[in-house]
């Protein structure tokens, strides 16, 4: 009687386990659908995101283009007007000359010459992003009145993404600019080239007084106007390219010289 006891037993504790372990595996097949799904979903919302950041850096692209485009037939309607202005200009230099009015004659020239120096003559290099920020930073500086300086070479900056190294020659032209209308020379100069396997960007503006002697960490002295902030963001994408930085004065300006392998 026993026997037969423990034999039920035994046969019911199989059954039991049997539907536990059926059960057991129905519960792991959804576990594992709902991994799956969550791992699709996943997949499908980063490759969405992907897709989005690609569209706005194509927006983006073709914005910079266009404003591009609009400083480019801004330059040309300058020149345009210009020219068409030179023979009436001419001709009222030679008529004061000719009167021996020479002190009018130097004044209307030294006014001519006024404005052709106000006028920007536009840079191509070959990088799109390079050209719109490069054009539209000093085409702003020499409406300033900033004398610019400048020598580019054609350099692609591929290994850069396209936002630090919009961020960097942001920063570094908008600094110069800023310190040069705070000179009394207000000059400029932007140097970019590359020297022995390193891309080299060199932005130097003139000074009245040591920048690094007043203030050798380049804090913000102006509240609530982000000063300072441009060189933390310069000298973190040095860091992310695992570039160098230079920070010295020369000549009554200041220089900063970034540098990177490439």
């Amino acid at each position: 009687m026993a026997y037969n006891i423990i034999i039920a037993l035994v046969l019911l504790l199989g059954v039991v386990i049997c539907l536990w372990m059926r059960e057991w595996k129905k519960r792991k097949a959804v576990e594992m659908e709902e991994i799956e799904k969550d791992r699709q979903l996943t997949k499908y919302i980063a490759e969405n995101v992907d897709m989005e950041k690609a569209l706005l850096e194509v927006k983006k692209k073709y914005a910079q283009q266009q404003d591009m485009a609009e400083e480019i037939k801004k330059m040309q309607m300058q020149s345009r007007l210009l020219k068409h202005d030179m023979k009436n200009h001419s001709l009222v230099i030679l008529s004061y000359l000719e009167e021996g009015k020479v002190d009018e004659a130097k004044d209307y020239t030294s006014k001519i010459l006024d404005n052709l120096n106000k006028m920007y003559t536009y840079i191509n290099v070959g990088n799109s992003l390079m050209n719109y920020i490069i054009n539209h930073k000093l085409s702003q500086a020499k409406e300033q009145g900033i004398e610019i300086k400048a020598q580019i070479e054609n350099l692609a900056f591929a290994y850069m993404d396209s936002v630090d190294f919009s961020s960097l020659l942001n920063n570094l032209l908008d600094n110069a600019i800023e310190a040069a209308l705070q000179s009394r020379k207000k000059k400029m100069e932007v140097i970019i080239s590359n020297q022995k396997g390193f891309d080299s960007i060199v932005v130097k503006n003139s000074i009245d007084t040591s920048v690094l002697e007043n203030n050798p960490k380049l804090q913000s002295t102006k509240e609530g106007e982000g000063h300072g902030f441009g060189m933390v963001q310069i000298r973190k994408i040095t860091e992310k390219y695992e570039g160098m930085i230079d920070i010295y004065e020369e000549k009554e300006f200041f220089v900063i010289n970034v540098v990177y392998p490439c």
